[in-house]
């Protein structure tokens, strides 16, 4: 089980990491002094002490920014290790499926995380204990319970969004959802019920950029983090985002960002 579950303190949460990065484990970030800011799939999140930072695999993060005075840690654990705890499959969807999660919380829940974070990093030590393990699991169902009847308190209230805003912002999940296989604006047209047009016109107004442009920085910052933070060589890649012929992305790649994917791989290994 040590191995499906890592513990970061404040210094090393940012340690070795090159953006933009992929997510492929579930990170929680506490933070319990500070400000907290990150990039994640286009959108920009700016937390308070004291709140919690949610990452699902698959989201990718272009950045991520600390005050001076921030202090926090980090869990990460396996997709594995949260499957194996059996929670319900609608506490799941609201902790693991859903959108990435970014909230301030009460000074208790922070009192309640921080414990679960120093009894886990004891019981990891204690390498005699033939319980440790399923402790540990334990552990973790009870707080994901908990943080599953607190989010429902925070999602049972009433929306701020605009319904121009709440339009943009189904775009913006239909595109999370479907980037490696539809490039083509109709899809989402067809999916909002609207033409492909009016929903580029909605998307220029609200958010200064056409859905053709988000739909290629979703496919490209995809790609980037791929290059950056994996060992994915650029076939693989072209065929994770299934496109026809390496080719193909390349010449897609370069139109967007300027340069080839071998070139923007390189240009990594000179910072």
């Amino acid at each position: 089980m040590l191995k499906d579950i890592e513990l970061l303190d404040g210094g090393s949460i940012l340690k070795g990491l090159r953006f933009p990065h992929n997510i492929n484990k579930v990170t929680q970030i506490v933070i319990t002094a500070g400000r907290f800011s990150c990039l994640v799939d286009f959108h920009i999140w700016s937390l308070k002490a004291p709140a919690v930072a949610l990452f699902l695999p698959g989201q990718v993060v272009e950045s991520i920014e600390f005050d001076d005075d921030f202090a926090g840690f980090g869990m990460v654990m396996n997709p594995e290790f949260t499957d194996s705890l059996n929670l319900p499959v609608s506490l799941q969807e609201r902790l693991f499926i859903k959108d990435t999660q970014f909230y301030t919380v009460s000074g208790e829940v922070i009192d309640v995380l921080t414990s679960l974070y120093k009894q886990v990093s004891s019981l990891m030590n204690q390498h005699d204990n033939p319980y440790r393990d399923e402790i540990i699991r334990h552990l973790f169902s009870a707080y994901y319970y908990g943080l599953g009847y607190y989010m429902h308190g925070l999602q049972s209230q009433p929306s701020a969004m605009t319904p121009q805003q709440e339009k943009c912002e189904k775009f913006m999940s239909l595109v999370v959802e479907n980037f490696k296989t539809q490039r083509d604006i109709g899809f989402y047209a067809d999916k909002l019920c609207m033409t492909g047009k009016y929903l580029s016109t909605l998307l220029k107004q609200e958010t200064g950029m056409t859905a053709l442009d988000w739909i290629e920085r979703h496919v490209v910052l995809y790609a980037k983090s791929c290059l950056s933070s994996t060992s994915m060589t650029i076939q693989e890649i072209s065929d994770e985002l299934n496109f026809p012929s390496q080719s193909v992305f390349g010449k897609y790649f370069k139109r967007v960002e300027g340069l080839s994917p071998k070139a923007y791989r390189h240009s990594l290994s000179k910072e």
